[in-house]
C-alpha cells in the first residue's frame, strides 16, 4: 500500500495543485492522507484570546475552487483547531464536516500526528519522546526532515528511503510555498521525499 503524504496547505490554492498533479503523475494508485493545517486561519493565536466571531470570510476563506481539491482524508491540525474555536457550529458545512477528523491515526507501526502537539527545539529538532511508535509522521514546522534514533539524517528528494529498522521520526514538509509531499510505502517499507514543482 502506498500512501501520499501532504501536511500544511494552509488554503494554498497553486501550491496544493501542484502537489496534487505531482502526486498523480508519481504515484497514482497511492491513497492521498493530510496531517493537517488544511485551511489557514486569518486570526492569529493572541487575537483568537479576544476575538468575537461576526463573520466567517474573517476568520477563514473557503475557497471553491480550493475546496474542490480537498477530497482526501485529514487530521485536524492547530489551524483548524483555531477555526472551531472561533467559529461557532452551523455556520459552515465544510468545516462541521471536518471536524468529525481525528487528531491522530495510528497504522500498525506508524502513528501520524500534526505535529504542533510535539515540543520543538530552536533549530526545529522535535522531541518524540512522548510518542513511542516506532514509525512517526508529522509536520507543522515547515520543514521536512527525518530523524533516526533521535539523530538528524540527510535527505534526497526522490530516492527511496528504507524504514525497515530503527525508530523515525519523518517530517513530511509543507505543501504551502515548498510543495514538498511523502510517499510512504507500506510494502516496501520506504519513504521517499518530493518537491513538486
Amino acid at each position: 500500500m502506498q500512501y501520499a503524504l501532504i501536511t500544511d496547505l494552509h488554503s494554498s490554492l497553486p501550491d496544493t495543485r501542484a502537489v496534487l498533479k505531482d502526486i498523480q503523475t508519481t504515484a497514482p494508485n497511492a491513497v492521498v492522507f493530510s496531517l493537517g493545517d488544511v485551511h489557514e486561519c486569518h486570526i492569529g493565536k493572541k487575537r483568537a484570546k479576544r476575538y468575537v466571531f461576526e463573520e466567517i470570510e474573517h476568520v477563514v476563506t473557503l475557497d471553491p475552487d480550493f475546496l474542490k481539491l480537498v477530497f482526501f482524508e485529514t487530521l485536524l491540525g492547530n489551524q483548524e483547531e483555531r477555526l472551531f474555536s472561533l467559529i461557532p457550529v452551523g455556520v459552515s458545512r465544510v468545516l462541521d464536516q471536518l471536524r468529525l477528523s481525528d487528531r491522530t491515526k495510528q497504522l500498525a507501526s506508524a502513528r501520524f500526528i500534526h505535529g504542533d502537539q510535539l515540543k520543538w527545539s530552536y533549530d526545529l529538532t522535535p522531541d518524540t519522546s512522548e510518542y513511542p511508535d516506532r514509525l512517526l509522521f508529522f509536520g507543522h514546522s515547515h520543514v521536512r526532515g527525518l530523524f533516526k534514533n533521535g539523530k538528524r539524517l540527510v535527505v534526497h528528494p526522490g530516492i527511496p528511503i528504507s524504514i525497515k529498522r530503527g525508530r523515525y521520526a519523518i517530517n513530511v514538509g509543507p505543501v504551502l510555498v515548498e510543495r514538498e509531499w511523502l510517499l510512504y510505502d507500506t510494502t516496501a517499507e520506504t519513504i521517499t521525499f518530493y518537491r513538486a514543482r
